[in-house]
């Protein structure tokens, strides 16, 4: 009898002990899948999303900023902020007075820079990853600019009331915006490709390239 309890006591004591080592294997299991999927990185496409300042440098012939630079020179280009959601690029306060001189001339371009207001402009675009996952590629999609303004007096005829006028740019995207991971850099290139005034085509117009480098806040 008492060797019977005893093997009970035996088989009870290894159950015990078997049960214990199970439990012990699959909490460190646990633990250590749980520590392997908090190295793995988890991307979205939203991860473009937010806030952003940086440059924005106008090119347009003759004037060439990046090919008259010296080697070594660093451009500063116009300060510009933008946000980013809802695929799309929401740039604030464009600067667009280099573009009214190339339009309207040196002459008539201060007072109609002096008399607009803040020119929003918005770039809808496709997000996808490259295959690296490195980068998020922007597709853009712009649309005309549109400008106005209010003539000034110098090319008004006496008594005549001011005249509020539409400038349309046609605006295009030649390559993919890209975000990268490394910094939260956002870097595109679109370019003013056609002008109209009111309804007619402004001859002559040269080709002005907007560089934007910018940074997420």
């Amino acid at each position: 009898m008492k060797t019977l309890t005893r093997m009970k006591k035996v088989c009870c004591f290894n159950r015990f002990v078997l049960l214990a080592i199970t439990l012990s294997m699959v909490t460190s299991f646990t633990a250590c899948s749980s520590d392997d999927d908090s190295d793995i990185p988890v991307y979205s496409l939203k991860d473009v999303d937010g806030n952003y300042s940086g440059t924005m440098l106008t090119e347009s012939t003759p004037v060439s900023p990046l090919a008259n630079a010296e080697e070594g020179e660093e451009l500063a280009g116009a300060g510009v902020t933008a946000e980013v959601k809802d695929n799309q690029i929401m740039i604030k306060k464009l600067p667009v007075n280099d573009l009214i001189k190339s339009i309207v001339g040196e002459e008539n371009a201060g007072a109609i820079i002096k008399n607009l207001g803040d020119i929003n402009y918005n770039i809808p675009y496709t997000p996808t990853f490259d295959e690296s996952k490195s980068n998020i590629l922007l597709q853009l999609k712009p649309e005309p600019l549109d400008i106005k303004y209010t003539e000034p007096i110098q090319v008004r005829e006496e008594g005549q009331e001011p005249a509020e006028n539409l400038i349309t740019v046609t605006i295009e995207a030649e390559k993919n915006g890209v975000y990268t991971y490394d910094g939260k850099k956002l870097a595109f290139v679109i370019k003013a490709t056609g002008v109209k005034v009111g309804d007619v085509n402004f001859p002559n117009f040269p080709v002005t390239t907007f560089t934007f480098s910018m940074v997420k806040k």
